[in-house]
């Protein structure tokens, strides 16, 4: 492991212990407060609240520089601007009052206990909200800091430092990419940067998400991206078209950072596909991500049902076969020389005798796409 990795994995560990115990800390606090007058209980307890927050990010703040000043002399990167620690206190990563933020629990408890939710359950609630929006707001600023940091040495690139367990949103932007582009979070999220120099990838860090997936053991892969997620992905198809597809999954009700809301689904559910020889119907997973006309799916089927990969793997056994129709969903790419003159027109025509073999095989089971 390089010393550029090992500097981002140290302030990486230690900003997810602040952020853990300052979440406890707030967690405890909250606990003080009374739901039968919140308002008044929360007078009792915000000014320690936003205390705890603000020491820790400035805790982070002052470690990303420490950071990035091991970074850079690895580098072989010239000192250069300092970065103020105490400037990233008292808001979130997008310059709104943590005051106002935090105090979203009690407004979030008296919305629950307005839509008939039990007191105690919607006190459970507000509690989750403070423990993911003081999570975020740290995390927030932690990346805000090393952002700047960086910038004040000169550095335009980041690596994604993708945290242990990550998600499998998280997992798949692992890379590098210019500072100029957001850094792309889910409430919550552990993952953090370290600037690297122009076209390197420090050893120990990942420079594609098929990198971060080959890292991991086959029981993690699963976990992470889901048993047939992760069957697919090893089999060859693109980790973000897999992951991707989950988003617009029927049924699918995305972020499990914050509570379900009444008649919210958490998970995937079955639709109808196709129909048996009986007339019962056949079910399966589907998705409309990418099934837009602009869409990596839709631009060669528009209209037409784009299923999931746990449906397709659980279709047949057959390797070739599996691959077969995980092209033809778009998850792997067409198996073409690209170093030819005329490889656009050969994809085009793999893909064409993709669509037929698939159908083929589709009809064959009762199912209908389109």
């Amino acid at each position: 492991m390089s010393i550029q990795s090992e500097a981002a994995t140290r302030f990486q560990r230690d900003a997810i212990k602040r952020v853990d115990a300052v979440t406890g800390r707030v967690l405890r606090l909250w606990q003080r407060v009374s739901v039968d007058d919140l308002d008044a209980g929360w007078a009792t307890v915000e000014a320690d609240m936003v205390s705890a927050v603000s020491t820790v990010a400035v805790q982070n703040a002052a470690s990303s520089g420490r950071m990035v000043a091991s970074v850079g002399r690895a580098d072989g990167v010239a000192a250069a601007d300092v970065i103020v620690p105490n400037a990233f206190t008292g808001i979130d990563g997008s310059g709104r009052a943590s005051a106002g933020l935090l105090f979203g629990a009690v407004t979030t408890t008296k919305e629950r206990i307005g839509a008939g939710m039990g007191a105690r359950q919607a006190f459970l609630v507000g509690a989750s909200y403070l423990a993911a929006m003081s999570k975020t707001m740290v995390a927030d600023l932690s990346r805000s800091a090393a952002l700047t940091a960086s910038t004040g040495r000169n550095y335009t690139r980041y690596v994604r430092v993708v945290s242990p367990g990550a998600c499998e949103r998280c997992a798949i932007l692992a890379g590098s990419t210019r500072f100029s582009k957001p850094f792309e979070r889910h409430p919550a999220c552990k993952c953090t940067s370290v600037p690297v120099s122009d076209g390197s990838i420090p050893d120990g860090l990942f420079d594609s998400p098929a990198a971060y997936f080959r890292s991991l053991s086959e029981s993690e892969q699963d976990r992470i991206f889901t048993k047939s997620g992760a069957e697919a992905i090893r089999l060859g198809a693109d980790p973000v078209q897999v992951v991707g597809a989950r988003r617009g999954a029927s049924g699918m009700a995305y972020s499990r950072a914050y509570p379900a809301r009444p008649g919210q689904v958490r998970s995937m559910q079955r639709v109808q596909i196709g129909s048996k020889p009986d007339g019962s119907p056949i079910l399966g997973y589907t998705t409309i991500e990418g099934t837009s006309r602009r869409g990596v799916y839709g631009r060669e089927s528009f209209g037409r049902t784009r299923l999931m990969p746990e449906t397709i793997l659980q279709m047949t056994d057959d390797i070739e076969t599996r691959r077969l129709l995980l092209r033809d969903a778009g998850y792997l790419e067409s198996p073409v020389n690209k170093s030819s003159n005329d490889w656009i027109v050969k994809r085009l025509q793999q893909q064409q005798l993709d669509r037929v073999a698939a159908d083929t095989f589709y009809r064959s089971l009762g199912i209908d796409l389109y």
